[in-house]
């Protein structure tokens, strides 16, 4: 493992070029040759006592100001603004840690100990009005951390810590009746020398200082798309050693160390360059802060703080109308399935068999879009595989024929066609084998009943939509395809959901949004389809993908995958009018993660016992945490987002 993250920080002073020459046209540039400003020297010093500290950051406690300190001597130190000690750990080798405040006068830290080879997780809060530390709970790792730093997300507290050889990892960190627990979420990798690391919870970035490179920002949500970029480039820091990152976000400046230069910058608009730059005499800080107007910084291994009154850059113009990303109510997942065999994006739709003697022993069918159909129980147990190639979506209706009750259909891109599959009356699934269709690359699928007939609309991924009848046969053989009319569209289509009752198909234009079509009328030659639901990047977001029906009387809707923001969206149940969305979220309880980039979904109002009373919906997962697998599906309580919505 060393010899490769050591090749990946070779190839990463090459890459530092690379990123430089790119950004250069991207905000001033320090130049290197330049004199600049005459270094400044502090104002004052506040002495301390067998500290040796690399790492200092403010905070405060009953309305007094205090510096926590890291200390190779002495663990964590507590020091008022005039540098008198308030306690200390008084044991331990600690030189990094994160500080955040949980609410007011109640801070959490988590250190890394060399003694002990263990992350700590500490409380910082009042006691009687004096400042006191207690011990929460720890972690043994098998490397040192060398930066650390909280992410707060749907109330929840996540820690960030990267190690040695530049492999992170993300952590909920959460009490538990004896002690807190780190729950892991995902792996991070960066490579080696990584120095600091800092997130911005307005805007949801996670920042990494990782010398040579530069600075990195991706996103701190594990269930969104990486979207790593650099923050700021190392030719900008004129110096081949920073990091100490340390975010004010009160002004929302980012302020760091690069030699002997202290930088700041807008964390929301880091391509005008530094705000704040400034030579620091006889110095090369290491930590470097802000309290009260004064500017704070720490040498490394150091046994005094430096105090500098220099004119500090204020809130930048667009901090102070900013606004973070609108929240969407969560939902907590109920269960999930077993992770799908192919690696990669692989798991795709779902539909839900649910079995009329018994709800309990009803079935999930899902798509494995590499290799076949799997099937599993309400507890997401596998039940069954079948390799039958390819197959992208899965439907089915209840159908009396034979010993069958009911008939999955499965659009198939290995021979392009629909694999049809039997259910029994005690939940056994056969393969009916494959029906091949004139079509280029069967893509969507859904299955409807139109009166006594079996019918199924499918998309060509690159062409129109066929409506076709499913006609049994009286053997596994016999069952064949029947074409009934084509329907012209004007872009991709997947997702898509029929309701049976109205003979209304809903499909949606991945790019486009939601349309709808009256069947009956269609095939009288007389109705084209009705975009009802464009895509506006907030109630719908491309990609527009999995579609289903709640049936439930006047409570019925139509629930839609916004896969741009990890979303779900209610539309009534003739899709004309919005009603809400939210998002899957992480189930600490059942250590499950949540959902995102959903591409198929399936909904039940049936009643599938204690856990489902009011029904159950079904949704691809495209990032499985918690640990990291490959994809799955997720499990909903319907009565869970009755609630968190309001349904009435």
């Amino acid at each position: 493992m060393t010899r490769n993250f050591s090749f990946f920080s070779a190839v990463a002073v090459s890459l530092s070029i690379g990123i430089t020459a790119a950004l250069s046209g991207c905000g001033p540039q320090i130049d290197k040759a330049a004199t600049g400003p005459k270094p400044i020297t502090p104002q004052q010093e506040l002495a301390l006592t067998n500290v040796i500290s690399s790492q200092l950051a403010p905070l405060t406690l009953g309305g007094v100001d205090y510096l926590l300190l890291a200390s190779e001597k002495r663990g964590l130190v507590l020091v008022d603004a005039k540098g008198v000690e308030k306690l200390a750990l008084d044991g331990g080798t600690v030189e990094r840690f994160a500080l955040h405040m949980l609410e007011e006068d109640n801070w959490l830290i988590a250190l890394y100990d060399e003694d002990s080879g263990q992350m700590q997780l500490r409380q910082l809060d009042l006691e009687e009005g004096s400042p006191r530390i207690r011990y929460l709970g720890a972690m043994a790792t098998t490397s040192p951390q060398v930066a650390m730093c909280f992410s707060r997300q749907a109330d929840r507290t996540h820690l960030f810590a990267i190690d040695e050889n530049g492999l992170g990892h993300e952590y909920v960190v959460h009490p538990r009746e004896q002690a807190w627990q780190f729950t892991g979420v995902r792996p991070l990798y960066f490579g080696e020398q990584v120095s600091s690391c800092v997130v911005d919870d307005h805007s949801g970035k996670l920042l990494v200082a990782q010398p040579p490179l530069g600075i990195w920002s991706l996103n701190a949500d594990a269930e969104m798309e990486e979207a790593r970029e650099v923050f700021a480039a190392s030719g900008e820091l004129a110096e081949s050693h920073f990091g100490g990152l340390w975010l004010d976000g009160a002004s929302g400046n980012l302020w760091l160390t690069a030699g002997d230069k202290v930088f700041a910058y807008s964390i929301n608009n880091p391509r005008q360059g530094p705000q704040f730059v400034t030579a620091l005499a006889e110095l090369e800080p290491v930590s470097a802060a802000v309290q009260k107007g004064v500017l704070l910084a720490l040498e490394e291994e150091s046994d005094k703080v430096l105090q500098f009154a220099v004119e500090l850059p204020g809130p930048a113009a667009e901090m102070l109308t900013f606004r973070g990303p609108v929240e969407i109510p969560r939902v907590r997942a109920s269960g999930q399935t077993a992770p799908v065999q192919s690696g990669g994006d692989a798991a795709d739709d779902p539909a839900i068999w649910v079995n009329p003697a018994n709800p309990s022993a009803s079935l999930i069918l899902g798509t494995d879009k590499k290799s076949g159909l799997s099937v599993y129980n309400l507890n997401g147990e596998l039940v069954e595989h079948f390799p039958v190639g390819r197959v992208n979506n899965v439907d089915l209706r209840p159908m009396q024929h034979g010993k069958y009750v009911a008939i999955a259909a499965a659009s198939n891109r290995t021979d392009p066609g629909v694999s049809l599959f039997g259910i029994a009356a005690d939940g056994k699934v056969e393969d009916l084998g494959l029906r091949n269709l004139d079509m280029g690359d069967p893509y969507g699928l859904c299955v409807y009943r139109r009166g006594a007939d079996l019918m199924t609309w499918v998309s060509d991924k690159d062409g129109a939509v066929q409506l076709l009848q499913i006609v049994p046969g009286e053997g596994n053989a016999d069952w064949r395809l029947q074409k009934v009319a084509e329907l012209a569209v004007d872009s991709q289509v997947e997702g898509c959901v029929v309701d049976d009752e109205m003979q209304t198909l809903f499909f949606g234009e991945e790019d486009g949004g939601i349309w709808r079509l009256d069947i009956a009328a269609f095939l009288a030659g007389g109705a084209k389809p009705q975009l009802i639901a464009p895509v506006d990047g907030e109630r719908l977001a491309a990609d527009v993908e999995g579609m289903g029906l709640y049936h439930a009387g006047d409570k019925s809707y139509l629930v839609v995958s916004s896969q741009g923001n990890n979303s779900y969206a209610l539309f009534s149940r003739d899709g004309s009018q919005f009603v809400g969305r939210f998002k899957v979220d992480i189930n600490l309880d059942k250590s499950l993660d949540g959902s995102s980039e959903t591409d198929g979904l399936e909904v039940s109002s049936a009643s599938f016992g204690e856990q489902y009373p009011q029904g159950l919906l079904v949704v691809q997962d495209g990032r499985n945490r918690m640990p990291s697998q490959t994809q799955n599906f997720k499990l909903v309580s319907w009565a869970d987002i009755a609630e968190t919505l309001q349904l009435k």
